[in-house]
């Protein structure tokens, strides 16, 4: 009699996993079913990097779904990488939070010191907030970017203004630096730099985003000697502003054609 209670019992269980696992199949149909792609997008695809396409939309609607129902959390897609090319995207809505840390990475970015040039020459539309000395906002510290760096790739939705806010909290002196498309130690590369020089203070950069394009926030150390290695530590980075989500440009679809 025990053996046929357990037998009924475990037909029981395995009838509701079959049927959590179609609902569930029935849910994530329902996510993809509301994805629209542009025709002219979908006619440069293969099937299968359209399957994908689909796919990584359907988790994004499915993602949104499941914040607004338990309401403010952690964002859960946090991808850094120690250099820009190794970083993908950051996907979420705003405000955005994560964090990170500089330790045990490499120095990939040296940035030109403020005698050479002091300005970021990118043509980004952006203003970091610390200065260096008497020169003008985004202007680089002998000694900026001379530490262990970190970089999260960005884009939006749509055109925004968004507010990077980076800070330290392990008692380091870390910088903030701002670069569009890639990353190089040239400032024709650079947008601008945050760097107040005070350990533990938040650094912060003001950036009028076009959607679409490519922006690598990277967090860097400032180095008194003027050379590496500079700090490491870690920190919390905040992305706040309004009218945009970050998200990979391939997910930028706003119906058929």
């Amino acid at each position: 009699m025990k053996v046929n209670r357990l037998v009924i019992a475990a037909g029981v269980f395995s009838l509701l996993g079959v049927c959590a696992s179609a609902n569930a199949a029935e849910d994530w149909e329902q996510y993809r079913s509301q994805v629209r792609v542009k025709k002219a997008l979908a006619e440069q695809m293969s099937p299968e990097q359209y399957a994908a396409h689909v796919d990584n939309m359907a988790k994004l609607i499915a993602g949104r779904v499941a914040n607004k129902a338990a309401g403010p959390a952690p964002n859960a897609v946090r991808a850094p990488g120690d250099t820009c090319t190794a970083a993908t995207p950051e996907i979420g809505a705003l405000p955005y939070n994560t964090t990170g840390s500089t330790v045990g990475l490499v120095d990939d970015y040296d940035l030109p010191a403020d005698t050479a040039n002091p300005t970021c020459a990118v043509g980004a539309s952006c203003t970091g907030t610390g200065t260096a000395g008497s020169l003008p906002f985004g202007a680089i510290y002998t000694g900026t970017g001379m530490g262990p760096d970190q970089a999260f790739s960005i884009r939006t939705d749509a055109n925004c203004a968004l507010t990077l806010a980076m800070t330290p909290t392990g008692g380091q002196d870390l910088a903030l630096e701002l670069f569009q498309n890639q990353c190089s130690s040239a400032l024709a590369d650079c947008g601008c730099v945050s760097d107040q020089g005070v350990a533990n203070g938040t650094e912060t950069i003001t950036l009028n985003a076009v959607a679409g394009t490519q922006y690598f926030v990277v967090v860097d150390g400032y180095s008194a000697q003027a050379a590496p290695p500079g700090p490491a530590g870690p920190f919390n980075l905040a992305i706040t502003g309004t009218g945009c989500n970050l998200t990979p440009v391939q997910l930028q679809s706003f119906g058929i054609d």
